[in-house]
């Protein structure tokens, strides 16, 4: 007879209960199942990090959230699901720190601001290194995969995009820029150098990494050539 309660090295369960299955679907419904979620999301972080993805198990998750493994299996289908949801709660959460921790204080230059939400940026992503890591490792792996890792990035790319079309509209960037292939560029630029700084060990000095970062930035979207797209007066060509 088959075995109802899967693998303990992340293959899918087959022939779950309809219970189960929505349970999945839809979220736990009470208090306790949503609280029990979490712990399993939070253990299995802790999990990833200690022991990469390859050689993380589901026993080893549940073992660390002190579950039944069956418990485990009423919220997620296998290793790769619930590895998903902690990278986007990941990114998720990077973004909430990212944008109230950045502290634009009136009178702040654009070059000053700039500055600032890299500097924020950094601080975040030294944080959650190791799971950057992991994602980026495991993109390689599926086609879902692969999609996870796009889906991630995109939340980060969008949240930039809408920056610059706001800089643009106010006069800040070069309206004749292409938002969404600079944000490409651009977040590719501060996240790749986190990474070889933080996953791969490079010994940067964080000043002279920001310094770099914010003349690329500043540079790449106008703000210190504003003169060669606004006219006399000021206001930006349309």
């Amino acid at each position: 007879m088959a075995s109802r309660g899967g693998s303990s090295r992340g293959r899918r369960v087959t022939g779950a209960s309809d219970p189960q299955q929505q349970r999945r679907d839809s979220g736990p419904q009470t208090d306790k199942g949503q609280a029990r979620r979490a712990e399993l999301l939070v253990a299995a972080r802790r999990v990833f990090e200690d022991k990469g993805f390859v050689e993380s198990r589901v026993a080893d998750i549940v073992a660390e959230a002190r579950v039944a493994q069956g418990t485990f299996y009423s919220y997620f289908d296998s290793k790769d699901a619930i590895f998903r949801e902690v990278c986007e709660g990941v990114v998720e959460q990077m973004l909430i720190e990212v944008t109230t921790a950045t502290a634009i204080e009136p009178g702040m230059t654009m070059l000053e601001r700039i500055r600032e939400g890299l500097r924020v940026y950094i601080d975040v992503y030294r944080k959650n290194a190791v799971m950057i890591a992991l994602t980026e490792q495991v993109g390689t792996f599926t086609p879902e995969m692969r999609a996870m890792r796009l889906h991630v990035r995109e939340a980060w790319l969008a949240r930039l995009e809408r920056a610059i079309k706001r800089q643009q509209a106010e006069g800040i960037a070069d309206p004749t820029l292409d938002p969404y292939m600079i944000v490409q560029v651009l977040g590719a630029m501060a996240d790749h150098t986190c990474y070889v700084w933080f996953s791969l060990g490079k010994p940067f000095e964080e000043s002279e990494v920001l310094d770099a970062l914010t003349t690329v930035w500043a540079r790449t979207i106008g703000v210190e050539d504003s003169t060669a797209w606004k006219p006399a007066g000021g206001a930006p060509q349309a």
